[in-house]
């Protein structure tokens, strides 16, 4: 007999679980308390403007790791890519500039890339690198790198490009989980520039021999007069196109979607309790955020959940914002995929990204001399503006926007998606503090875990911990 299993959340990572469980012939119930899967997968059709959709949460994955491009594929889905014409820049106190090329995460293999972004004594002090005895174990990201490369750089340059993928603060990130690349120069006490220089020459080497078509030579390398592959990959519509179609695969694989159906508690041994009662599954995924987790784990019981709530609960979690907005040019178009702002400038705006001009099939689907721009608000401790309303964070926004670019069009249309409690912090020691509720859960028969709180953020990340899920499930 097919064993049973129930899924409780429908974001992305319960879905890509579901999905891989299905395919091994299990019978799958997905639970979700809201009337529509996807999570911070969002879809919006921007007022009309864009009726096919568009995102307001994750816009993008990222093109090098397989996971989500596997998926994509099996989904019979079309990956388009961004456009090659428009470049990110970051905010300066002198105005803007482009991001530095060459780096990894911004740290780089030479300083004087980063010369336009940082001061002149700035990129003197990265050049002189100072070593710092070995370290054991994980650190702060931002506290190393200041230590080893400047405040200014940290400042400047990491806080935006690494900080913002968390709306966190990078001195409070952990540098295993977030530019796990350099942690051996932390614990051996070697040069971060001669680790960056190895790891790029390493990318050159093999860019692309992953990826069909990426321009890749007989012996497996990127043709040196050939583009490298793009960064990120997503679909029209928006990647949130993935999660109507995992939804039908799931469905069509004779999956029970039961929507609108919040889980109380599950306990041991495959209880799931809703308010309609109480069900019995051979294994329990349970693919929430760990705070949501933790509630429904100890409410189950609360002294076999006991250990693993505590660790669930050290897991903090950032809000924010997405301000969406469609403009009209008058005189000089928007110019550029975007800008990222440090958090040692102060404001409201934290990134903004022109997705018409970064995305193509975005702009042939809008008429001529129309934008849409996504305005991010909102990082770890800088709260202050949740207590506007969605009216008033849009004035607020749009005006500093305007601000930083000089752009003059007409804003003809603009919506506010608030993220509360959405992004998973990773503090240092995230992965040792993983390993631990890994233990903790595998002490609860039945009961498995998956969600971007565990092993990664991004959409591959939780789609590779759903499968690593699946696999222990089955193993077990």
């Amino acid at each position: 007999m097919a064993r049973t299993l129930a899924v409780v959340g429908a974001g992305v990572s319960g879905l890509a679980a579901a999905r891989a469980a299905a395919l091994r012939g299990m019978h799958v119930t997905v639970f979700e308390a809201a009337d529509r899967a996807g999570g911070c997968l969002s879809r919006t059709d921007l007022g009309g403007f864009l009726p096919g959709g568009a995102d307001d949460g994750a816009e993008a994955s990222l093109n090098r790791r397989p996971e989500a491009r596997d998926l994509i594929e099996s989904l019979s889905l079309v990956p388009v890519f961004p456009s090659r014409q428009h470049g990110s820049r970051l905010v300066t106190p002198a105005g803007t500039a482009p991001i530095p090329a060459g780096t990894l995460m911004g740290v780089p293999a030479d300083a004087e890339s980063l010369r336009g972004v940082l001061s002149d004594r700035g990129v003197e002090r990265v050049a002189a690198e100072t070593l710092t005895p070995p370290v054991d174990g994980d650190v702060s990201c931002g506290e190393f790198l200041a230590a080893r490369l400047g405040d200014e750089f940290v400042d400047r340059i990491v806080d935006p490009l690494v900080g913002g993928v968390y709306a966190g603060r990078c001195r409070e990130l952990s540098l295993e989980a977030t530019i796990p690349a350099l942690l051996p120069a932390a614990r051996q006490g070697t040069s971060v520039l001669d680790t960056v220089r190895s790891v790029l020459r390493s990318r050159a080497r093999t860019a692309g021999a992953d990826i069909p078509g990426a321009g890749r030579t007989q012996s497996g390398t990127r043709a040196p007069d050939e583009e490298p592959p793009p960064v990120f990959l997503s679909l029209a519509g928006g990647m949130n196109r993935i999660v109507p179609a995992l939804v039908a695969d799931l469905e069509a694989r004779g999956a029970s979607m039961r929507w609108r159906e919040p889980v109380r508690a599950v306990a041991a041994r495959g209880l799931v309790q809703t308010e309609g009662g109480a069900e019995e599954f051979d294994s329990v995924i349970v693919a929430l955020p760990a705070w949501a987790a933790r509630s429904v784990l100890v409410e189950g019981d609360p002294q076999a959940a006991g250990g693993l709530g505590g660790l669930l609960d050290g897991i903090d979690y950032a809000t924010s914002a997405v301000v969406t907005a469609v403009l009209r040019d008058r005189d000089a178009p928007l110019e550029g995929s975007g800008f990222l702002v440090p958090p040692a400038l102060g404001g409201l705006v934290k990134a903004s990204t022109f997705s018409s001009n970064k995305w193509p099939w975005m702009a042939e689907a809008l008429p001529d001399d129309h934008r849409v721009v996504r305005v991010s608000v909102g990082r770890r401790g800088d709260e202050e503006w949740t207590g506007l309303d969605d009216e008033a964070l849009v004035q607020r926004a749009f005006a500093e926007w305007q601000g930083l670019t000089g752009y003059d069009g007409d804003l003809l249309h603009a919506e506010v998606k608030r993220w509360v409690r959405a992004l998973p912090q990773y503090g240092p020691g995230h992965a040792q503090r993983v390993a631990q509720i890994d233990a903790a859960a595998s002490r609860l028969p039945g009961i498995h875990l998956a969600g971007s709180y565990l092993d990664g953020v991004g959409v591959p990340a939780c789609i590779g911990r759903a499968a690593l899920t699946v696999d222990r499930l089955t193993a077990a």
